[in-house]
């Protein structure tokens, strides 16, 4: 079986509320380049790259353009061959991923059967979603939190710009407005070191809490978890599976997110996700802020995680403006979410 034609097509979405800032990036548009696999059966499947927003896309443009212009004509199953090339290039991830996507899309269209039925199939039936807060100042805090969050599980808060007494400010409000059951994630996307991490979740006793990535490498992350004792969630620093492996080992982190971009795509995810659940380690299945494509197949392996350890997931269209909804991802009651029993991920455009 040959790849008669892969296709892209190049999209940029904007954000609801103007620009959404993270302690490591502001992120005024979001552009993202869909992909679309077809082999010489017919059948076709979907794909999307997924780039770490720090990456600017104009410096891998030619790269992703000259590796997707070289496939028309080749054996489908040696895709396989070319994502091992693509992973080794951090910067390729997103592309190793995206064509993944296309790849395990098109086989599982070809057996009619869901996504997740490739990825070892389901544990649970629904996901719960968070609500994230982009960084900002403290005032209307409550406000917004009582307009957005309210009901939802599990919110997310990002900290890290404007110095620690706006972060104390903003903590402590989102906290005064939240109920007893809905748990905070106090994200700092890397932004402290360990002395100043330790000095900051020293000043919080709420067990609603959870320090996501106060620093930005594992070695300092597993700093923070020992000296302070506290619940830290390990996020970006895990840019690989040896990584995974290492934190997962060394027993300091109360729990890991898994972003299956970063990784070069649901393959490797799908390793990570299965040493953590062997592990008895909680995680969040998720990504960077994405399109239809790459939320549903985000969904399609969090799934696979049983609800006991599973933290959580997201529509990570959540803060984009949106024209259309290519499907994939099902919202049902209580701000949960599912992802499509159609064949493949269940997401293409109308």
């Amino acid at each position: 079986m040959r790849i008669r034609a892969v296709e892209y097509q190049d999209h940029v979405f904007g954000f609801k509320d103007g620009d959404y800032v993270m302690s490591y990036v502001t992120q005024t548009e979001l552009p993202i380049r869909v992909l679309r696999l077809e082999a010489e059966d017919g059948t076709v499947g979907w794909g999307e790259i997924v780039r770490k927003p720090t990456i600017d896309p104009s410096t891998v443009d030619h790269r992703e353009r000259a590796v997707l212009d070289s496939l028309s004509g080749k054996p489908i199953f040696e895709i396989d061959a070319e994502l091992a090339e693509l992973r080794a290039t951090f910067e390729l991830r997103g592309l190793a991923f995206g064509l993944e996507t296309a790849y395990l899309d098109w086989l599982a269209r070809r057996a009619v059967v869901p996504l997740y039925g490739l990825l070892g199939g389901r544990k649970v039936d629904t996901v719960s979603e968070y609500y994230s807060l982009s960084c900002g100042g403290a005032e209307g805090l409550d406000e917004t939190v009582k307009s957005n969050a309210r009901g939802w599980a599990v919110v997310q808060i990002k900290l890290g710009v404007g110095g620690p007494d706006v972060d104390r400010l903003r903590l402590r409000a989102l906290a005064a407005s939240l109920s007893a059951e809905q748990l905070i994630l106090a994200d700092f996307n890397g932004a402290l070191t360990p002395d100043q991490a330790v000095e900051f979740i020293a000043g919080f006793d709420d067990s609603r809490i959870i320090w996501e990535e106060p620093c930005d490498t594992v070695e300092a992350n597993t700093e923070v978890a020992k000296r302070s004792n506290a619940r830290v969630m390990f996020d970006q620093c895990l840019s690989s599976l040896d990584k995974f492996f290492d934190v997962i080992t060394e027993r300091a982190a109360h729990s890991l997110v898994l972003k299956p971009a970063f990784l070069g795509g649901l393959s490797n995810a799908r390793v990570a996700r299965d040493w953590c659940v062997a592990a008895g380690l909680p995680i969040r299945v998720d990504g960077p802020w994405c399109g239809h494509v790459a939320t549903a197949a985000a969904l399609h392996l969090a799934v696979g995680v049983p609800e006991s350890l599973l933290i959580g997931g997201c529509d990570l269209r959540q803060p984009l403006r949106l024209n259309e909804d290519w499907g994939g991802t099902v919202h049902l009651d209580g701000h949960r979410i599912a992802p499509s029993d159609d064949p493949g991920h269940g997401a293409a455009p109308h």
